[in-house]
């Protein structure tokens, strides 16, 4: 295996761990066989697409492609796409396509194309990310206007076969336009209440992207944007700009990471004026070493972070003052531009994207937060960790999301 280092750092000692087995997971947590990596084609005859993975950790065909499902489609630019299966759906954006696919997985070995759809009754499009509301249906963040990517993009509540019920516009007293654009988007449990992250998605090579520090507070039941929530500068760094995930931990805590690598608590969520607190700052968050997607595994937070390079896992026992305590150091070279990061159901596994080809895979361990490449999931031929991902064809194909279930 090329040695593309991995320390784990507790309190102060920093300790050199190789590749590992998964860990025990949590009780009573559900068991994911599959992974569904959403790609974009890389060959010439290829086609974007959803491949499924086979995870089971007692099965001879472990990492396996076993199935896809391929669209009449390249160059759409899968993009953001549910962690988790929901009773047998899932959505999946592709950012270019402006639109999203909802796809039928109650057999996984035969996955189909359930719906699909763009934008939102004349009122927003772009859809960039997606959560599910306490009645199983989807709340969707649009992320522009519904044409071309201009203007305010606005929230849109759809149910599994792409029925859209309610949309709303993100405009608001303290949202203009070129901040009115919903990013990233979580619920707050037990209530009608959801929190949005403001920030441009954007075509990098005609967006002039604006510096905005914004999240939103909306209601649910029925959509309108209620509160806007600054996420105040330290004055050193510029952390507070571009939400990039919202995440819960199990302590029902919400917080917040941003593109230029600040991590913030959302407090007062139990009230209609939350506010948020900087908790940590990672390394990097100038350009070319933006932070990417951040998730929650217990009461840790995993990074993807451009500076370290690869992921760091946040202790956020104490909500107020977070701490380091393990990082996975990926070879950048082997490993370029990490950014997506998901957990599976069990809390012991992360898969990781980013630039390219390449797809890995950790072990981590709810307990402590240790993270290391997962040994099982094997080696590319370069000797980096973890694979090279390629459809049934044997065409190179780009993953960007990954889903995990049953």
């Amino acid at each position: 295996m090329r040695s593309s280092v991995l320390f784990v750092t507790l309190s102060s000692a920093m300790i050199a761990v190789g590749c590992a087995p998964p860990p025990d997971p949590l009780p009573g947590a559900p068991l994911d066989r599959h992974a569904y990596v959403w790609v974009m084609a890389g060959d010439a005859g290829g086609s974007d697409g959803l491949l499924v993975l086979d995870v089971d950790s007692a099965s001879a065909n472990f990492g396996a492609v076993i199935a896809e499902r391929l669209l009449d489609t390249t160059g759409t630019m899968p993009h953001h796409i549910e962690r988790h299966v929901h009773d047998g759906v899932l959505f999946a954006n592709a950012w270019r396509a402006n639109r999203t696919w909802i796809f039928d997985l109650r057999d996984p070995q035969a996955p189909e194309v359930r719906a699909s759809f763009a934008g939102a009754d004349g009122v927003a499009g772009w859809t960039h990310d997606m959560t599910r509301l306490p009645n199983g249906r989807m709340l969707v963040a649009f992320n522009a206007g519904p044409g071309d990517y201009v203007g305010p993009g606005g929230l849109a509540e759809v149910d599994d076969d792409g029925t859209l019920l309610q949309v709303a516009s993100a405009l608001m007293p303290g949202v203009e336009d070129t901040a009115g654009t919903p990013y990233v988007i979580k619920t707050v449990a037990g209530r009608d209440r959801a929190v949005v992250g403001l920030t441009e998605m954007g075509m990098p090579e005609t967006t002039s992207f604006h510096d905005v520090n914004l999240l939103q507070f909306w209601r649910t039941d029925s959509l309108a944007p209620i509160a806007v929530i600054p996420l105040p500068p330290d004055g050193e760094t510029r952390g507070h700009l571009w939400s990039s995930s919202i995440e819960t931990t199990a302590s029902g805590e919400m917080f917040t990471n941003t593109f230029s690598c600040g991590l913030y608590r959302i407090g007062g969520l139990d009230g209609d004026a939350p506010v948020a607190t900087r908790v940590f700052t990672f390394p990097g968050g100038g350009p070319g070493l933006e932070c990417g997607v951040g998730v929650t595994a217990g009461n840790y937070w995993i990074q993807a972070v451009a500076a370290a390079p690869g992921l760091m896992v946040v202790d956020l026992t104490d909500p107020a003052v977070g701490r380091e305590v393990a990082r996975l150091v990926m070879d950048s070279t082997a490993f370029p531009g990490v950014h997506w990061v998901s957990v599976d159901g069990s809390g012991t596994r992360v898969a990781i994207t980013g630039g390219g080809a390449w797809l890995a895979m950790a072990t981590f361990d709810p307990a402590t937060g240790a993270i290391a490449f997962d040994a099982q999931f094997g080696s590319r031929a370069d000797g980096a960790p973890g694979r090279i991902v390629r459809d049934m064809a044997g065409r190179e194909v780009h993953p960007h999301g990954v889903a995990w279930g049953p």
